[in-house]
C-alpha cells in the first residue's frame, strides 16, 4: 500500500497501533477488511491534509477578464469580494479587467500581457473568435490554466468551464414560456440577445428554438440582438410588439430595464417574461412582477469552484468533478428572500 508517511502518524491518524498498521502495510495478513479500510482511510486524510498545509500562506495570482453587460459585472464583482476571503488556507489576489464593451483585439492584448508577465491562473469570459483561442491555447501551454466562465471555449485546451449548460437554460425557458401560454393561439415571442458573438447566448437561443418548435410549431419566435446600437434595437423591439404582438418575451442578453421602460412608453407589457441573471436591476424588476421567471447561476459557487480548480491545478490533484445541471437555479417573485431561492432544479 503505497505511501508517503510515517507509520506512526497514519496509526493516529486511523486510531490504531503501529504494530497493527505496519501488518496492514505490509500485507502480513491476519487483518480485519474493517481494519484495512481504517489505514487506507487515513493515508487518504493525512495527504488531504499535506495539501492544506502545502497552500498554507501561499499567494495564488489569478486574472479575471470578462465582457458582459454593466450589471453582470456588479454582481460579479461582488461575488469575489464575498467569496475572496474565505479562500484558505492559500491568499487569492486577483487582477481583475472588467469591460462592459472588451474588443476582440484588447482582450487578445490582455492575454498577451498575462502570458508575459505571467499568473497563476485566468478566468476568461469572451465571445468566440480565434485570436481568443489561440491565447487561451498558449497560456495552457505555458501551465497558465484557463478556466472559461459563463459562455466556453471548449474547442480549445482550457482547463475547465464554470457555469449553466446553456442549452439547457435555453429549453427550459422554453418549457416553461410553453406553460405559460397555455392554449393562446399563434404566440407572438420575441427572443432578444446582447451579442451574437458569445456562444453561451447562441446555445440558449437554440435550446429555447428547438423546443419551441417541438411544444408550440404555431409560435412565431422573432430573435433581436442589441448589439452595439441600444436605440436601434428598443426601437425595434417595440416596432415588433406593436405590429405583431408580444405574447413572451425570453431575454438572454440583459437590458431588461431598458426594455421594459421602451414597451411601457407604448402602453406594451408581454404575457411573459423570462430573463437570466440574478443581478441588481432584474431583482428589482422580480421584486416588482416584472419578470415573471428568472433562470441564474450563484456567481459565489462559480467563483469558488473556478479558484479550487485553479488550486488543483497547482497541486496536481483532480479537481471535483461538476454537474452544470447543478448549477441551475430559478426565481420567481413569490421565491424573493426564501431559502427556497437557493435550491437548483
Amino acid at each position: 500500500m503505497a505511501h508517503r508517511f510515517l507509520i506512526k502518524d497514519i496509526a493516529l491518524q486511523a486510531g490504531l497501533g503501529q504494530a497493527t498498521v505496519d501488518r496492514v502495510l505490509n500485507r502480513r495478513g491476519n487483518v480485519r477488511q474493517q481494519t484495512i479500510d481504517r489505514v487506507q482511510q487515513a493515508i487518504v486524510a493525512l495527504e488531504d491534509q499535506r495539501q492544506q498545509l502545502a497552500m498554507t500562506g501561499r499567494k495564488i495570482l489569478v486574472d479575471l477578464v470578462v465582457e458582459a453587460p454593466q450589471t453582470f459585472l456588479y454582481a460579479l464583482d461582488l461575488a469575489c469580494k464575498e467569496e475572496l476571503p474565505l479562500m484558505r488556507p492559500a491568499v487569492i489576489r486577483l487582477r481583475s479587467d472588467l469591460r462592459s464593451r472588451f474588443p476582440i483585439d484588447e482582450i487578445e492584448k490582455q492575454l498577451s500581457q498575462i502570458l508575459r508577465r505571467g499568473s497563476d491562473g485566468v478566468i476568461l469570459m469572451s465571445p468566440v473568435a480565434d485570436r481568443v483561442k489561440e491565447m487561451v491555447n498558449r497560456l495552457e501551454a505555458a501551465n497558465i490554466p484557463v478556466v472559461t466562465l459563463a459562455t466556453d471555449l471548449e474547442d480549445t485546451d482550457r482547463t475547465a468551464y464554470i457555469g449553466l449548460d446553456n442549452i439547457r437554460a435555453g429549453e427550459t425557458a422554453a418549457w416553461f414560456t410553453h406553460q405559460w401560454l397555455g392554449a393562446r393561439p399563434t404566440p407572438s415571442i420575441v427572443m432578444t440577445l446582447r451579442n451574437n458573438r458569445f456562444k453561451g447566448e447562441l446555445e440558449r437561443a437554440k435550446g429555447f428554438q428547438d423546443t419551441m418548435t417541438k411544444q408550440r410549431p404555431d409560435a412565431r419566435v422573432l430573435t433581436l440582438t442589441e448589439g452595439r446600437d441600444r436605440p436601434h434595437f428598443l426601437e425595434s423591439l417595440q416596432e415588433v410588439a406593436t405590429k405583431k404582438g408580444l405574447d413572451a418575451l425570453y431575454s438572454i442578453g440583459g437590458s431588461n430595464i431598458s426594455m421594459k421602460s421602451a414597451l411601457k412608453a407604448h402602453g406594451i407589457s408581454p404575457g411573459v417574461f423570462v430573463a437570466h441573471d440574478l443581478d441588481p436591476d432584474n431583482k428589482s424588476l422580480l421584486e416588482a412582477g416584472e419578470i415573471d421567471l428568472l433562470l441564474y447561476h450563484d456567481f459565489r459557487e462559480d467563483m469558488r469552484n473556478a479558484w479550487r480548480i485553479i488550486l488543483s491545478n497547482h497541486l496536481g490533484t483532480k479537481p471535483t468533478e461538476l454537474s452544470l445541471d447543478q448549477s441551475m437555479r430559478i426565481l420567481v417573485p413569490p421565491m424573493l428572500g426564501r431559502r427556497a431561492t437557493e435550491a437548483p432544479i
